[in-house]
C-alpha cells in the first residue's frame, strides 16, 4: 500500500510538473517580445531567392523619320498617390546557409543591320550594397545608307543620296546613401548627334543650283550637336507621417551645334512635402515644387546650309537669355475612398521675349476613385502649365530644323476624363477624353529661306484641342498580350488671317487626326520573346493654299502605316540573340516633306553578359 501511495504521489507531481511547463511555453508565445532569433533549417530544404531577369533591352532603331508621328500632344503623367499607410514593424527571421545569388553587372549588345547600321551599347553597374551605386552605360546606333539611285542620263527624281544618321551617348551615375538617410546622387553624360539635311533629290538640286550631287560637299548640308550634362540630386529618404521631406536636383546642360550655335542651360527643380493627419483619420502629404529653367544661347555662323537665300538675310549674330520660374503647391490625400490631388501651379513667364514678365495660373487637380470592387475606375483632371522649347528640345522632335530656330515656351490647359473597366485580370477596357487650350503649340514649315526646300522653321500656333482615346488589353498570363490603342484629334486654330473678303483661321501643320497601333507580345518559356506592332497615322497636312473660291485647301503626307517585328532567343542567362526589323512593309513613307524613309530595316545581333 506504501509502495502503491508512493508511486500515485510520484505520478501526480509528474502531470502537474507538465501542466505548469504548457503555461509557462504559452505565456511565452503570447509575449510580443520574444522571437526567434534564428531558424535553422535541418531537412533538405534549399533556400533560393528567385533571380532578377535579364534587362531585355531591344535596339532602337533610329530612321531618318520615325515609324510613328511624334505627336506635339503635352500629355498629363498622372501622380502617383504617396502611401499613407505604414505597417507595424517585425523582427525579421534568419535563415542559416544561405547562398549569395550570382549577380549580372554588365550588359553588351552588338549588332548590325542593313544600310551599314552598326549598333553597340554596353552597361556596367557595381554589384550590391546598401549605401552607394556606380555605373557607366554607353550607346552608339548609326547608318549610312543611301536612298535611291542616281539617273543614267537626266538627274533622278528619286535619287537623294546618302541619309545618313549617327547618335552617340555615353554617362557616368552614381548614387550614395548616408548614415542619416540622405541620398545623394550625380550623373555627368556626353551625347553626339549627327544627320544631313538630305531633304532635296538630284532633280531639284539640278532646276535651283544647276551643279550635279557629286560636285557639292556632304559637309555643306550637314547638322552636328555635342552635348555635355551635368545632373546632381539630393533626396531625403525619411517619408514617415509627421516628418518634413525635401528634394534637390540641378540639371546643367551646354549644347554645342553647327554653324556656331551654343546653348547653355541651368535647370533646378526640387520640393518640400509634409505628412499629415487630417481630422484624425485621413492622411495626406502637403507639397511645395519650385523650378527654375534658365537659357542663355548665341549663334555667329560663319556660313549656313547649301542652298541659303541670302537676300535681305540680316541679324545672324545674335544672344539671348531667357528665363521661366514655376512654383507648384499640392495636396495628395485620401478621402472616404477617394484618391485627391489639389494645388495649382504658378509661372512667371520671362521667356516669351519681348512680350515676357507675365504671371499665369493653372490648374492641378485630379480625383479618381475605384467601384464595383475595383472593377471600374473613374479619373477627372483639371491641370495646365508652361513648358520651355529650346533649340535641344526643338531638335529632338525635327532634326532638319534651322540653325538659330525660334524659340517660346508653351502654354496649356488640359481638362480629362478617364474611364477603366477590369472585367477580370486579363481584360482591361480605358477611354480618355479631353480639352486642351494652347498657346505657343509648336509646330514646323519649310523655311523658304532654304531654296532646296530641306529646311524647317518653327510655327508657333494658338489652337483648341478635343482628343477622344480608348485602348484594350488582353493579358494571358506571361505568353500572350494584346494592345489595341487609338486616339482621334480634333485641332481648331485660335488665330485668323484675313484671305480676300474672308476672314479664316489661320493653318496649322503637321498634326494627324489619328493614330492607332496594335501590339501583340508573346513570352515562350522566358526562352523565346517576341514583339509584333502594326501602326497606323492618317493623312498629315504639311502646307496648304486658297482655291478660286476663296476655300482653304491642305496638301497632306499620304497616310502610313507600319508594321514592325522585335524577337530575342535567349540562349542562358548570359548569351541571347536578337533580330529586329522595321517598316516590314517596305513602304516609302514621309515624316517630313520631302524626306522619304528607307524600305524595310534590319538589325541582328547578340547580348551578352559576364557572370561574377
Amino acid at each position: 500500500m506504501n509502495n502503491s501511495r508512493r508511486i500515485l504521489i510520484i505520478a501526480t507531481a509528474i502531470i502537474l510538473n507538465c501542466q505548469l511547463s504548457i503555461v509557462n511555453s504559452a505565456s511565452a508565445q503570447s509575449d510580443s517580445n520574444v522571437y526567434n532569433e534564428r531558424v535553422v533549417v535541418t531537412s533538405r530544404y534549399k533556400p533560393v531567392i528567385g533571380e532578377v531577369h535579364k534587362l531585355n533591352v531591344a535596339p532602337a532603331i533610329t530612321d531618318t523619320v520615325t515609324t510613328m508621328s511624334k505627336t506635339f500632344d503635352y500629355a498629363i503623367d498622372s501622380r502617383r498617390l504617396t502611401s499613407l499607410y505604414i505597417p507595424s514593424r517585425i523582427k525579421a527571421a534568419r535563415i542559416i546557409g544561405e547562398p549569395a545569388t550570382r549577380l549580372y553587372n554588365n550588359y553588351l549588345k552588338l549588332g548590325f543591320g542593313n544600310y551599314w547600321s552598326p549598333l553597340a551599347e554596353l552597361y556596367y553597374n557595381s554589384t550590391r550594397n546598401k549605401d552607394y551605386n556606380y555605373g557607366i552605360r554607353a550607346t552608339h546606333h548609326s547608318s549610312w545608307g543611301t536612298i535611291g539611285k542616281p539617273g543614267d542620263s537626266i538627274p533622278s527624281p528619286t535619287h537623294y543620296g546618302q541619309a545618313p544618321f549617327s547618335f552617340t551617348d555615353v554617362a557616368l551615375f552614381g548614387k550614395m546613401i548616408t548614415k542619416k538617410n540622405l541620398q545623394l546622387s550625380a550623373d555627368l553624360g556626353y551625347q553626339n548627334d549627327f544627320n544631313r539635311y538630305y531633304g532635296f533629290n538630284d532633280s531639284t538640286l539640278d532646276a535651283v543650283l544647276g551643279v550635279p550631287r557629286d560636285s557639292i560637299s556632304r559637309s555643306d548640308y550637314k547638322m552636328g550637336y555635342n552635348l555635355l550634362t551635368l545632373d546632381l540630386g539630393l533626396k531625403t529618404l525619411n517619408t514617415d507621417v509627421g516628418a518634413l521631406g525635401y528634394e534637390a536636383n540641378i540639371n546643367v546642360a551646354d549644347l554645342i551645334a553647327s554653324y556656331n550655335q551654343n546653348e547653355f542651360n541651368l535647370n533646378f527643380d526640387g520640393n518640400i512635402h509634409y505628412g499629415f493627419t487630417l481630422a484624425k483619420q485621413y492622411k495626406g502629404v502637403a507639397y511645395l515644387h519650385l523650378a527654375y529653367s534658365g537659357y542663355a544661347s548665341s549663334f555667329a555662323p560663319l556660313s549656313l546650309p547649301l542652298g541659303i537665300d541670302t537676300t535681305g538675310l540680316s541679324g545672324t549674330h545674335c544672344s539671348n537669355y531667357l528665363n521661366l520660374y514655376k512654383a507648384n503647391p499640392y495636396i495628395d490625400f485620401l478621402f472616404q475612398g477617394f484618391q485627391i490631388h489639389a494645388g495649382t501651379t504658378i509661372a512667371l513667364d520671362a521667356y516669351n521675349l519681348p512680350n515676357g514678365g507675365k504671371v499665369h495660373v493653372y490648374p492641378d487637380a485630379t480625383i479618381s476613385k475605384t467601384f464595383l470592387h475595383d472593377i471600374v475606375h473613374v479619373a477627372l483632371i483639371s491641370t495646365g502649365n508652361m513648358d520651355a522649347n529650346s533649340w535641344n528640345t526643338i531638335r529632338t522632335v525635327n532634326p532638319y530644323i534651322a540653325p538659330n530656330a525660334e524659340v517660346r515656351a508653351t502654354s496649356h490647359y488640359d481638362f480629362m476624363a478617364k474611364g477603366r473597366l477590369s472585367l477580370s485580370k486579363k481584360l482591361n477596357f480605358g477611354v480618355t477624353g479631353g480639352y486642351s487650350i494652347i498657346d505657343n503649340d509648336l509646330s514646323f514649315r519649310l523655311d523658304n529661306r532654304y531654296t532646296l526646300g530641306n529646311v524647317f522653321t518653327p510655327v508657333y500656333d494658338s489652337l483648341t484641342r478635343i482628343k477622344v482615346g480608348a485602348d484594350f488589353q488582353f493579358i494571358n498570363d506571361e505568353m500572350l498580350q494584346v494592345e489595341l490603342r487609338g486616339n482621334y484629334y480634333i485641332y481648331h486654330n485660335r488665330s485668323t488671317e484675313k484671305v480676300g473678303d474672308k476672314t479664316m483661321e489661320r493653318p496649322f501643320y503637321y498634326r494627324s487626326p489619328f493614330d492607332a497601333s496594335v501590339l501583340f507580345t508573346t513570352n515562350y518559356h522566358d526562352k523565346i520573346i517576341g514583339h509584333l506592332e502594326f501602326q497606323l497615322l492618317g493623312k498629315t497636312p504639311y502646307d496648304s493654299f486658297v482655291d478660286t473660291e476663296g476655300n482653304r485647301v491642305y496638301e497632306c503626307l499620304p497616310m502610313r502605316y507600319g508594321l514592325n517585328l522585335e524577337v530575342e532567343y535567349r540562349h542562358n542567362k548570359a548569351l541571347s540573340f536578337f533580330l529586329k526589323a522595321d517598316n516590314l512593309l517596305f513602304q516609302r513613307y514621309f515624316y517630313w516633306q520631302n524626306y522619304p524613309s528607307y524600305r524595310g530595316l534590319f538589325i541582328a545581333g547578340l547580348t551578352y553578359t559576364i557572370p561574377n
